[in-house]
């Protein structure tokens, strides 16, 4: 595989420029990346290459405070959001926010062009799945503001899903006022200001955030939020939340602005020498090497530079554990495919490199041999935010996965040694055998859809016809629980980037974070941050997801402000996940022998989710109709249960979405 891009040759130059590559690969494979519109683009630098473009808008927003009039803090707070890079807010406000409206509705007055946008979320799930959608493309944290206690409590499992899944989202909350008798301009004005004081406020999420913080005063509000997001911008990233009450929002204060070039997140951390040196030889000395990853590829330059370790070394497996993000192409050889931690590969393994991963195999399944050299490298490889994580290796290193994966290739490149061992005709012949079982394992999933039009629709079926019909520039997020691994079998995702899925477990993720992506996406095109068009953004998610998170909130923000998705409903009529736990605990117990009714997991009757959409857009529907209605509505909602129900009604996907840039809904009935 040929592999654009290139990697420093000396430890010196990766240390002063370790997010450029120079110097060229050189290797034998057709391009997988060579045909995508898509730059590969830095997510871990991006936050240093922001800082470098809001110079200008930030000179130009100084120039405006010339006349030095005082604003609120309330004010400044947007402002320094703005500085800091932040361009879009999530926003469920209420009696807490007097001060935030006044500053929100000043700063589109004066300023609708160095202000962030505002998003009206009607749920805070909404609210916090799109800004962690966003980040999972833009790799920058974007603002959730909600309110006082009730509103951080509605963010439920959002903050779960941005702290195990990695991602930087900035949270702001308001405070009830500390004063009750008018004695400062936002004290307690209504009943619920005495009924929404928490004891601890910051403590309904503390345990899930990389930092928690309150601005007390006004004179240094940007300093809080500079703190805050310089700590949601360091791996390992996730949320930050800060909060502040009535008084201090409405305190008046001089402007002013920081030195934006010294409030950035942390750099990337290298591996020591010793411990490239153990690695390399390790894996290239190894009769079965195996690498294990699950976060590494949210760096979109990441993968590229696994494919070229893979590539030095034949014979070497790649198994994806997290399913969050292509890691690895699924087009190459070394690829093991995506399975949670179930696959059998770890189980012949002799030398194990484990790459951002959470779980790289269940101990109590499918362990590696006790004589397997385990080597870790990850931002946070101690998992200090999991109390029981008892995965053996032999070393750990706290390392940023390009610039580890750098040091690695050039390592083995340029030693003599390794490389007249990799010429060994033994690796030759180890890299045509895995070529064999890679060709066996794609035949095997070839062999699985079932297509005649009156075919029931499952996994496989639907995953084929969506790779044969959308382009090649599609972007899936995918919250299918159950049907998750058949999917990704059958997509087989190779693009940087083109499958995003939590990598948290809090379901419901998916319907604000496809609106997220798209958003994204569409921000980076008007950034000219890639070539040619967005693409189409597929959302697939199961029903008890989708259930779960406020579907009808989603779909009138996608409505309100046309962001527009196609959305695919896998309705199997319940929750599927719940019986298969208990099946892996009680083969032969009730439960597994019990009806869906019986053990509470049953939707049925179900929902009419297309319906749901249409109603929730506020747009008429026809159930047997597939075309346009003379309004023209903005969302459609269609059922279907057969192969040839479902390829018509990608068809007529592509063109409200693509063309026309409408949504729509496509319940599939299975």
């Amino acid at each position: 595989m040929a592999i654009f891009g290139s990697v420093s040759r000396s430890s010196s130059r990766m240390a002063t420029n370790a997010f450029r590559l120079s110097g060229q690969y050189h290797v034998k494979h057709t391009p997988v990346f060579a045909s995508s519109p898509y730059r590969i683009s830095s997510f871990t630098s991006s936050i240093h290459q922001r800082m470098l473009t809001i110079g200008p808008k930030r000179a130009d927003m100084e120039s405006s405070q010339g006349t030095k009039e005082q604003y609120t803090t309330a004010f400044a707070l947007f402002e320094a959001l703005w500085e800091a890079g932040i361009t879009t807010c999530f926003v469920n406000v209420g009696s807490d926010h007097p001060s935030i409206l006044e500053a929100i509705a000043k700063g589109k007055r004066e300023r609708p062009h160095l202000w962030p946008k505002m998003i009206t979320c009607p749920s805070e799930i909404t609210a916090i799945s799109m800004a962690d959608g966003y980040a999972r493309v833009s790799g920058r944290p974007q603002a959730v503001i909600v309110h006082v206690d009730v509103g951080t409590q509605a963010l439920g499992q959002g903050v779960h899903n941005a702290s195990i899944g990695r991602v930087p989202v900035f949270i702001f909350a308001g405070l009830c006022p500390y004063t009750e008798s008018g004695e400062l301009l936002g004290s307690r004005t209504e009943y619920m200001h005495w009924l929404q004081e928490a004891p601890d406020q910051k403590a309904i999420v503390r345990q899930y955030c990389r930092y928690t913080g309150e601005i007390r005063t006004g004179l240094n509000v940007k300093q809080t939020v500079g703190r805050a997001i310089q700590f949601a911008s360091s791996t390992p990233k996730g949320p930050v939340y800060i909060v502040a009450a009535r008084e201090v929002l409405a305190q008046e204060i001089e402007p002013y602005s920081l030195k934006q070039e010294q409030w950035i997140p942390i750099g990337p951390a290298a591996l020591p020498a010793d411990a490239v040196q153990q690695i390399c030889a390790a894996l290239v000395h190894a009769e079965r090497p195996l690498i294990i990853t699950g976060y590494s590829g949210r760096d979109r330059r990441t993968p590229e530079l696994l494919v070229a370790l893979a590539d030095l070394i034949p014979g070497i497996r790649v198994h994806d554990t997290g399913g969050s993000d292509v890691c690895f192409p699924s087009s190459h050889p070394a690829s093991e495919g995506f399975r949670l931690s179930f696959d059998k590969c770890t189980e012949d393994a002799d030398t194990i490199f484990l790459l951002d991963c959470d779980v790289p195999w269940i101990p109590s399944k499918n362990p590696p041999h006790e004589s397997a050299k385990i080597f870790h490298v990850d931002s946070d490889p101690l998992n200090q935010q999991i109390p029981v994580s008892f995965f053996p290796a032999h070393g750990r290193w706290k390392a940023d996965s390009f610039t580890a994966l750098s040091q690695l290739v050039d390592h083995i490149e340029n030693d003599e040694v390794l490389t007249e061992t990799l010429r060994n005709t033994t690796y030759t012949q180890r890299g045509d055998s895995r070529a064999e079982a890679y060709k066996a394992r794609i035949a095997d999933i070839a062999a699985r859809p079932q297509l005649g039009d009156d075919m029931a629709l499952d996994a496989h079926n639907i995953g084929y016809l969506l790779k044969e019909s959308l382009p090649t520039s599609t972007t899936f997020v995918i919250e299918a629980v159950t049907a998750a691994q058949a999917l990704h079998d059958q997509l087989q995702p190779s693009r940087p980037g083109s499958w995003i899925n939590c990598g948290g477990t809090g379901i419901g993720w998916s319907n604000g974070a496809a609106l997220g992506v798209k958003m994204a996406l569409d921000d980076k095109m008007q950034e000219r941050e890639f070539e040619g068009s967005p693409g189409l953004v597929c959302h697939i998610v199961g029903d008890g997801s989708f259930m779960c998170a406020a579907p009808s909130s989603a779909i009138w923000v996608a409505m309100k402000y046309k962001i527009p998705i196609l959305t695919i409903v896998l309705n199997n009529g319940g929750w599927k996940a719940p019986r298969n736990s208990a099946m892996l605990v009680y083969p032969d117990g009730y439960s597994a022998k019990a009806s869906e009714d019986e053990i509470n997991i049953s939707f049925r009757p179900t929902p009419n989710y297309a319906a749901l959409a249409e109603a929730a857009a506020g747009s008429g529907r026809d159930d047997e109709n597939m075309a346009e209605s003379p309004g023209g509505e903005w969302m459609k909602g269609v059922r279907t249960r057969t192969v040839k129900g479902f390829k018509e009604a990608i068809r007529v996907a592509k063109s409200r979405i693509i063309s026309q840039r409408k949504g729509m809904l496509l319940e599939v009935l299975m």
